[in-house]
């Protein structure tokens, strides 16, 4: 009598090992894809905290700054009488740094770290220098970080240690490298020129020409009435405190709103 026997079927050892090395190198790739994307949004996550903090901090500078000769009166009196826009007292006026006073000259192209100004908030017409209410304001850069100036006194140079300071960027998180005002694109036009007479500030003399309306080019004589349209450049770079690698940089010019009107 003849007995089939049944035949097994199956993997032999060189068979799995060969699976097993595939298997891993298999989940070696998708171990890599996913390392690859978690760094990824790592580093898209702390561009984006980064990005915002100094794109709010831009915004509310601009803003505040466009402000600046504000004088709820302007629609009553002369502009020259405006308390708002006075030389040596109210008026925007850009300081070389904390500690360095030099006051940054309006036509220019020399960076300040520090911006100071004034404009009617409360709108009484009058320049409120009282503890309840200051409408003396500015930015500055003091030891890596954005502060706003909350109090203080005249727009004058030692201004940017004067008066009450507090954090505008997050001293914990972010590195502020760089906070820069500068006037380069300002303007100056001389409304009593030409006059009928040749200017003795020029140099182009016996003529009286166009080229005296620039105030900045050709100093005004005294009693002429100038008109100054100030435009800054901000400049305002940052990085992350524990990753100094993450870096961004942001610039942004704005028409002050408010022209400075003088007799000279």
């Amino acid at each position: 009598m003849r007995t089939d026997k049944n035949t097994l079927a199956g993997f032999t050892l060189i068979e799995l090992m060969l699976s097993m090395v595939f298997g891993l190198i298999v989940l070696s790739g998708l171990t890599s894809i996913y390392l690859a994307v978690v760094t990824s949004s790592s580093d898209t996550l702390k561009n984006t905290k980064l990005n915002s903090q100094l794109m709010t901090i831009m915004g509310i500078m601009a803003d505040d700054i466009r402000r600046a000769g504000y004088w709820s009166n302007s629609n009553l009196l002369a502009p020259t009488d405006n308390p708002f826009n006075q030389v040596d007292d109210s008026r925007l006026v850009i300081v070389k740094s904390v500690t360095d006073k030099t006051k940054i000259v309006e036509d220019s192209n020399i960076d300040g770290s520090c911006i100071l100004y004034s404009y009617d908030r409360d709108e009484d017409g009058l320049v409120d220098n009282s503890s309840s209410r200051y409408e003396y304001y500015g930015f500055r850069l003091n030891g890596g970080t954005v502060q706003v100036r909350s109090s203080g006194s005249v727009t004058q140079g030692d201004s940017c240690t004067n008066g009450n300071w507090y954090d505008l960027s997050d001293d914990d998180l972010y590195q502020i490298d760089t906070l820069t005002f500068n006037p380069r694109n300002s303007s100056c036009a001389n409304s009593s020129e030409p006059d009928g007479s040749d200017s003795d500030n020029d140099t182009n003399n016996d003529v009286d020409d166009e080229s005296e309306k620039d105030c900045y080019r050709v100093a005004a004589a005294a009693g002429h009435v100038t008109v100054e349209t100030r435009e800054i450049l901000i400049t305002l770079g940052g990085s992350l405190k524990n990753d100094a690698n993450v870096k961004a940089q942001y610039s942004q010019s704005i028409r002050v709103r408010n022209d400075l009107v003088r007799v000279r």
